[in-house]
C-alpha cells in the first residue's frame, strides 16, 4: 500500500513540475516586412504611447505587436479598410479576425495607416493583413491585397 501512495504521490509530482506544451507561437525577427508594387507592411513590436499597453497581461495566451501599412505605389489612391486575421492549428482555412478598421462616413483612410498594438493568439500559425482601396474620385471598382505572416515555434 505504501509503495501505490508513494508512486501517486511521485506521478501527481511530476505532473505539476513537468512543462505543458506552453511553447507559444511568435513572429520573429521583429520588425517584419512584406510588400508588393503598391504596399509596404511591417509587423513589430508595439509602440503606444501608454507602456502598460505594449505589454502582454498573459504571455501564455497572447503577445501584441504593431502594424504599418504604407503606400509605396500608385499615390492616386485612398485607403477604404484594413483588417487583420489569425488562423488556428486546427482550423488551417479558417481566419478569425481581430481588427477591421474602415473609413468613416465616405472619409477615406490616410494613404498609410499604423495599429499601435494589438493582441495576437500564441496558439495562432499565422497572420493575415488584407488591404482594400479605390482610385481616388472612383466608387465603382474596389481592389484587395492580402499579405500573411507565417509565426513559428
Amino acid at each position: 500500500m505504501k509503495k501505490i501512495a508513494l508512486f501517486l504521490l511521485f506521478f501527481i509530482v511530476s505532473t505539476m513540475i513537468m512543462p505543458k506544451d506552453s511553447e507559444a507561437n511568435v513572429l520573429e525577427n521583429l520588425p517584419r516586412t512584406l510588400e508588393t508594387k503598391q504596399w509596404k507592411v511591417t509587423v513589430g513590436k508595439p509602440d503606444h504611447s501608454d507602456k502598460k499597453l505594449n505589454q502582454s497581461i498573459r504571455p501564455a495566451l497572447y503577445n501584441v505587436y504593431s502594424l504599418d501599412i504604407k503606400n509605396i505605389g500608385d499615390e492616386n489612391i485612398e485607403l477604404v479598410r484594413v483588417e487583420g486575421y489569425k488562423n488556428l492549428p486546427k482550423s488551417a482555412s479558417t481566419f478569425y479576425e481581430l481588427f477591421t478598421v474602415e473609413c468613416n462616413e465616405g472619409k477615406p483612410l490616410e494613404p498609410s495607416f499604423h495599429h499601435s498594438n494589438f493582441p495576437l493568439d500564441t496558439k495562432a500559425t499565422a497572420l493575415m493583413v488584407s488591404v482594400t482601396w479605390k482610385h481616388k474620385n472612383s466608387d465603382q471598382r474596389k481592389f484587395k491585397e492580402q499579405f500573411i505572416f507565417q509565426l513559428t515555434r
